[in-house]
């Protein structure tokens, strides 16, 4: 696919794309998040000076680093379409996302980086990195890469969480210049790259990076419909873990898009059906949300409310964590075992005990525990499209009077025109 919005949407295919942008692309994300390599001339790097194993950490860090960044934006961009988050800007590019009337023409989830309400090309990038130091790490030896086969698993890993993101978030999408694929497709990439981290985890025994893959083959899987398999993964995390996307406050490429956006620039204001969550009459502390009744929103009309969750633009999002496995085992087993792990739950963080042997209520208490559990962890729209979740506020409704229009229906984000005009194996129309 060929894109023209700079060094973010350059992610041309494995075939075509040429040396210098390739070594150019890996150095931007090394500078840019760990600041460890600096080069004075790009123009004149040549492969040999890059991949050379001295280097596969270099590489596989810099794959990481274009996930996150990828991640803080779909996490916010995605809590803008699925009622977390209701703008509050001026800027009427970041209007069709909340009124959920987006078109894969100009829009920004399609045309943008990771600084500016992007979701294609970032995933992209993150994705083809992921698959690239792979590639790269398969041809050299373990004795040249210590710790060589954590890498693999590493960038195996952080390759899949980039598919399971297009899949739940894109209609369709494009892998290095090949046909449309469907989210099922994507989501069965997504496996295959979570089924060798976890081969290469356990053969490297990291256990971290093993229960990252599991979480993430869980929710790949899930996705699928195979709640058994996904339950079975979900299994074997090892109680209280997480693992986190990490940001920073040294550059505003690393900073955490939903703080900045929230509460740094107050831009956003939380959706009103995350204002007061509470459960049996006990408002919920993972939906942790301040109003301020003295300020108003960047926009001057809309009152502003916090998300408490993240404090600062270096707070971590996590990516993965025991409390999702979980409720992939409640999910896939229903009864009293869902309703043991729902309660579970709540006495983690203080709420009253949820009793029921109806299965469409547990079902339903698992959706809202998710909703809670997760919020502004990248998973709700995910889940308002799996679930087919009513649209709140409903298609039709108006939206803001100063704003003008009405609510459509659109959720998940359409292949972009960039990708169906010039990807030659993608039928045009």
């Amino acid at each position: 696919m060929r894109h023209t919005r700079g060094f973010q949407g350059r992610i041309a295919t494995a075939k075509h794309r040429t040396a210098a942008v390739l070594l150019v692309a890996v150095t931007l994300s090394a500078c840019n998040f760990d600041k460890l390599l600096t080069v004075t001339a790009p123009s004149r790097v040549v492969p040999a000076d890059l991949y050379q194993p001295a280097n596969a950490t270099i590489i596989v860090n810099g794959a990481v680093a274009d996930f996150e960044c990828a991640f803080g934006s779909y996490t916010l961009v995605g809590g803008m379409v699925g009622e977390e988050f209701h703008d509050a800007s001026i800027q009427s590019q970041w209007w069709p996302l909340d009124k959920r009337t987006f078109t894969p023409t100009g829009s920004i989830y399609a045309t943008a980086g990771c600084q500016g309400g992007g979701v294609y090309i970032p995933l992209s990038t993150a994705r083809w990195q992921a698959d690239n130091a792979v590639t790269v790490l398969g041809g050299w030896t373990d004795a040249q890469v210590p710790g060589r086969t954590s890498l693999l698993a590493t960038a195996s890993a952080f390759g899949g969480y980039s598919l399971v993101l297009m899949g739940e978030g894109m209609c369709s999408a494009a892998i290095d210049g090949g046909p449309e694929l469907t989210p099922a497709q994507l989501f069965k990439l997504a496996d295959d790259r979570f089924t060798a981290a976890i081969g290469f985890a356990q053969t490297a025994q990291n256990d971290s990076v093993l229960n990252l893959a599991l979480i993430g083959r869980a929710r790949a899987r899930l996705d699928l419909g195979k709640a058994a398999e996904a339950a079975a993964d979900a299994q074997q995390v090892a109680p209280g873990f997480v693992w986190n996307a990490n940001f920073g406050s040294d550059d505003p490429i690393r900073y955490n898009q939903v703080y900045l956006r929230n509460v740094r620039d107050q831009s956003a204001t939380v959706d009103t059906f995350y204002r007061a969550v509470k459960f049996a009459g006990v408002p919920d502390p993972r939906v942790p949300v301040i109003f301020d009744p003295s300020r108003k929103a960047a926009d001057g009309e809309l009152p502003l409310y916090y998300e408490n969750k993240y404090t600062s633009v270096a707070s971590p999002i996590p990516i993965a964590r025991y409390a999702e496995a979980q409720l992939i085992i409640a999910e896939a087993a229903g009864g009293q075992v869902a309703v043991n792990i729902i309660n579970a739950l709540h006495d983690r963080v203080g709420l009253p005990h949820f009793q029921s042997s109806d299965p469409a209520a547990i079902q339903q208490q698992i959706i809202s525990e998710r909703r809670a559990e997760f919020f502004l962890e990248s998973q709700h729209l995910g889940d308002l499209i799996r679930y087919a979740l009513p649209l709140r506020p409903a298609a039709g409704e108006r939206y803001q009077a100063q704003k003008g229009g009405t609510y459509g229906s659109q959720l998940c984000f359409p292949l972009p025109d960039a990708e169906r005009l010039n990807n030659p194996n993608i039928t045009k129309g």
